[in-house]
């Protein structure tokens, strides 16, 4: 899958967070929210994310839409430098979307991912 489109994440979202109860408004302010970290890129750095969003990524790590990925570069007098980043993984993703059974997991899919976004736009 070349280009992870809007449509695209949103029906794998909706699989995955719709099937719990969440409705489909709150499935497509998930997806923007997230793509908004990506951009036209195809990773983010994990140390622009506040905690809150952390917790969401987890949480999408948690259903395979998203995994960290580490890489060392070596510097200066042989110390390494340790880049954190989150990729879509969008094998996973397409996979979802052409299934017909919803993904599955444990939590509530509402009360876990939005409470962690108010709690971040609560934040000063």
């Amino acid at each position: 899958m070349p280009v992870l489109t809007r449509e695209l994440f949103i029906r794998a979202l909706d699989k995955a967070y719709g099937s719990k109860g969440m409705p489909q408004s709150d499935v497509e302010e998930l997806c923007d929210f997230v793509l908004s970290f990506f951009g036209y890129e195809d990773y983010v750095l994990d140390n622009v994310l506040s905690s809150a969003e952390r917790d969401v990524f987890y949480n999408l790590e948690e259903y395979g839409f998203l995994e960290p990925y580490k890489e060392e570069i070596s510097i200066v007098k042989g110390k390494t430098w340790r880049i954190n980043q989150w990729r879509f993984k969008r094998d996973i993703i397409s996979k979802v979307v052409s299934d017909n059974a919803p993904v599955t997991e444990s939590e509530d899919a509402y009360e876990e991912i939005f409470k962690q976004i108010g709690d971040y736009r609560q934040s000063p």
